[in-house]
């Protein structure tokens, strides 16, 4: 299954549990209007029984005045009583009467407006929340701790590179890590709306018991569920599974008020109110209950199947099954995955492993497949013999195990990153061969190991000044502005005149030391300096961003034309700042249908193969092969009519079409550009560029060579 299927997979999966929400929405209305109803008849019953009592004192006091026990009288009054209460009784069917009451139309409607309110405005409220607080907010609450690079254990540097190499090969950015350090059980999870705002978390016991290749194994089930949106899914989960637990929120508010309200009321009305907010609170509390057990059962529906693809992926991703299966048994040891922080309970979904101690409460709320089933899916060898202990991962100052498939000599790396990546500073037109372009787009959002090893040779070709000072958002803004500069001298001094009125000396020291460091640096390892840079540019005031922001702006128009670099960092940066700072809804996807699309197609598939190619011909033989994979019959446009305002328009429209829409677009670019048989290297970054604004995760384009 290609990344495009996953993330279809997810949308149908978002349905289901749209569909699930709906049913537990009805049957938790029954089973309310089910006690209102039955509230209803006791008080109506009481009611009368108040009438009866009532009546006959005053009847009785009266009887007792003078003169006032007249036949007349008395036959009037025996006439007009009420009939003795055994007699009303006669014939009465409380099935029958519950039924009425229950079908009463003006009851029905009260309490399903009631129901929707609280249930609908709880599930509201916690989705807004939780948009509010994404992943970072979610990691926080659950007592994580942002790993800073500068003031980080060795583990913690080792955690660093495994999500930095990851994040490379995946072709994302570098999520943001947190550490929760309060929890020794080992487990891990993934938090987030969107790629730019998800996190990546594990406990202090992931980081004290697993080896390198076991928290790799982690990590990659991680980038799994970022990489296939199940991150998205899972918050949506936690939002709409929270309405449905109202129920019981409010029938133990219910339940602690009664006593309070008895005596408020006095003696003589505590039958009345006391029995009535018992049954009331009592009926909804078992209801919560029951909602409850409802909101798990939907959690393990639409997450155990998940977590076995994403144990699946990461032994795709690592090719090493010993490494996520290792730190699946220590979890079986007496360590176990147990998270002790309240909060966690809703998002108990999120996790790696269940977060619950084994017992009751393990088997009746885990929305994870079972352990040994787990392991035995990953190695079918293992026979349930958990380690007894495990110890600390100890040994600091020795040096960092090379991951594994990373044996390829320093020299054989840096031949490969000349050649494969097509030595970008001196822009030499390498090209592959149409077959590998054509796998390159199967390989989207499938970090497997070649291209992690391409991942850690780039980030090890990354000079150690500009590494050092990406490490703070100053560094991280300089790096930003750093990779940006033009080439050309006098081009470039203008930029620098513009970038010292506008920045702070702090910045534009960073923003010197790293671009003096990157002089000559191939341009494959200047993406991943900024993929680098990416969570601190996060942690930057709001007002500081949206300055930033119109500074990068001014600082891509200064040369007139449309930069590759530039393109890329515009949708892989920009795009992606905008969204963590919340400047802009997630991108709806609502296009599904070539025809919805066929305008800013033709737009930006003419410009690629303007792009690719020097004569006219050629470019309309590009752009023919384009519109005939993509099913459409339209000519090229005229080359003055291609220009970058147009081009970037239409990018934005594309980013609405759904997951498969966007496939076949990515399949029809790709033909555009190998339609001479090859793929050079400015075709091959145009097109990252291209995926970068349609979110289609794609490393640097030699890595797919790579691998």
């Amino acid at each position: 299954m290609n990344f495009f299927e996953h993330q279809q997979r997810a949308e149908q999966k978002t349905f289901r549990l749209v569909v699930y929400y709906f049913l537990g929405l009805f049957l938790t209305f029954l089973a309310v209007h089910a006690v209102i109803t039955t509230v209803v008849i006791i008080a109506t019953d009481e009611l009368r029984d108040a009438n009866y009592a009532a009546y006959y004192n005053s009847d009785s006091d009266y009887s007792t005045q003078e003169d006032s026990g007249s036949e007349s009288q008395s036959a009037e009054t025996a006439e007009s009583a009420p009939q003795d209460d055994s007699s009303a009784d006669e014939g009465y069917d409380p099935a029958a009467a519950f039924i009425d009451q229950f079908l009463n139309p003006e009851l029905f409607l009260i309490d399903l407006l009631a129901v929707v309110l609280v249930i609908g405005g709880g599930t509201l409220h916690k989705v807004s929340q939780l948009r509010r607080m994404d992943g970072d907010g979610i990691a926080q609450s659950y007592g994580g701790v942002r790993v800073a690079a500068r003031n980080a254990s060795w583990k913690e540097k080792r955690l660093l590179n495994i999500v930095e190499e990851m994040a490379i090969a995946s072709g994302i950015h570098v999520p943001n890590v947190y550490v929760l350090r309060n929890e020794s059980g080992i487990n891990a999870f993934a938090a987030g709306f969107s790629e730019p705002t998800s996190v990546i978390a594990v406990t202090q016991g992931a980081l004290d018991y697993l080896s390198r290749d076991e928290l790799q194994g982690v990590i990659a089930h991680e980038f799994s569920h970022i990489l296939h949106h199940d991150t998205r899914l899972n918050m949506r989960l936690i939002g709409i599974l929270f309405g449905l637990e109202m129920i019981a929120m409010i029938g133990y508010v219910l339940l602690r008020s009664t006593p309070n309200v008895v005596v408020s009321r006095g003696e003589g009305n505590k039958t009345d109110s006391g029995k009535i907010l018992i049954l009331v609170g009592l009926g909804l509390f078992v209801i919560g209950l029951l909602g409850q057990l409802f909101a798990n059962i939907i959690r393990a529906a639409v997450s155990r199947q998940r977590e076995f693809l994403a144990d699946a992926s990461a032994v795709q991703y690592t090719r090493n099954p010993q490494g996520i299966a290792g730190a699946l048994k220590k979890i079986g040891s007496r360590v176990g995955a147990q998270v002790h922080n309240s909060n966690a309970v809703e998002g108990s979904h999120l996790f790696f492993g269940s977060i619950f101690d084994s017992g009751f409460f393990s088997g009746i709320f885990n929305s994870h497949p079972d352990l040994t089933e787990r392991i035995r899916r990953i190695d079918p060898q293992f026979r349930g013999d958990y380690p007894k202990a495990i110890e600390r991962q100890i040994n600091p100052d020795e040096p960092e195990p090379q991951a594994r498939g990373t044996d390829d000599s320093s020299a054989e790396l840096k031949d490969f990153l000349g050649k494969a990546m097509g030595e970008f500073g001196n822009r030499v037109a390498g090209a592959v061969p149409a077959s590998i372009a054509a796998a390159i787009l199967g390989s989207a959002g499938n970090p497997t190991q070649g291209k992690i090893v391409v991942a850690k040779a780039l980030l090890e070709n990354i000079p150690p000044a500009a590494d050092e000072m990406i490490k703070d958002r100053f560094g991280a803004v300089g790096a930003l502005l750093a990779v940006l500069l033009d080439s050309d001298p006098q081009l470039r001094e203008k930029e620098l005149r513009f970038l010292r009125e506008n920045l702070s000396v702090d910045v534009l020291n960073s923003m010197n030391t790293i671009a003096e460091a990157l002089e000559g640096i191939a341009d494959a390892v200047r993406i991943p300096v900024v993929q680098k840079a990416f969570p601190y540019l996060c942690s930057m005031p709001k007002a500081d961003y949206l300055k930033l922001r119109q500074i990068v702006i001014e600082l891509m128009k200064f040369d007139g034309r449309i930069d590759l670099l530039e393109l890329t960092i515009a949708g892989f940066v920009i795009n992606d700042l905008d969204l963590y700072f919340q400047l802009v809804p997630a991108t709806p996807e609502t296009l599904d249908s070539p025809d919805q699309v066929a305008g800013p197609f033709r737009k930006v598939a003419s410009f690629i193969a303007y792009s690719g190619n020097n004569d006219l011909a050629a470019a309309q033989r590009a752009f023919g092969v384009a519109v005939q994979s993509f099913g459409l019959s339209v000519s090229i446009l005229p080359k003055e009519e291609c220009v970058p305002s147009e081009f970037s328009q239409a990018l934005d429209t594309l980013t609405h079409a759904k997951p498969q829409l966007r496939k076949r677009i990515l399949e029809a670019l790709y033909a555009c550009v190998t339609s001479d048989g090859k793929l050079n290297e400015k075709e091959g970054e145009l097109i990252r560029a291209v995926t970068a604004y349609l979110h289609c995760p794609m490393p640097a384009w030699g890595a797919e060579a790579r691998a």
